[in-house]
């Protein structure tokens, strides 16, 4: 069965219609499904991946996520994130004594983190976006401090 791909300002739309009529969706897979019967009633050839799906409701916003996942014995690496595959920072800490360790690793671009070994994604949930909650203002650190999980004390 042939099928094309849709553009991205048409299956951000679809993502939208979809995540607002089902508010919550509790896994990739059932999201997928209803993302492509969403566009195939616009043309019946589109067709779109759960993975294209899940980076374009991170990026444009249009869905929040939370994530499950599976705690592995190997240590976590530096690499690109798993889940929307935009890069990783290092999370520090500073001890009492003033050596800085490392305590894993943050996506820049979505919720998904690792603490000293690895944690594999295992199930994706979809939530709409609230209207009316007002989002807190981020943060506001010194550049000096950015490299720490949290601020300095001593």
């Amino acid at each position: 069965m042939p099928y094309r791909i849709p553009p991205a300002k048409i299956l951000s739309q679809t993502i939208s219609e979809v995540i607002k009529d089902k508010g919550t969706v509790i896994s990739q897979r059932k999201f997928t499904e209803l993302v492509n019967a969403n566009l195939r009633k616009k043309d019946a050839e589109y067709a779109a991946t759960g993975e294209r799906i899940r980076r374009m409701a991170i990026f444009k916003g249009i869905a929040r996520l939370h994530i499950h996942y599976r705690d592995t014995k190997e240590p976590s690496d530096h690499e690109k994130c798993p889940v929307c595959r935009s890069e990783t920072k290092e999370i520090r800490n500073q001890t009492l004594l003033g050596e800085n360790i490392k305590l894993g690793f943050k996506c820049t671009k979505c919720p998904y983190w690792t603490g000293p070994n690895r944690r594999i994604p295992i199930r994706y949930t979809f939530i709409a976006p609230q209207k009316g909650l007002i989002e807190p203002a981020p943060k506001r650190r010194r550049k000096d401090d950015e490299q720490y999980a949290q601020w300095k004390f001593a």
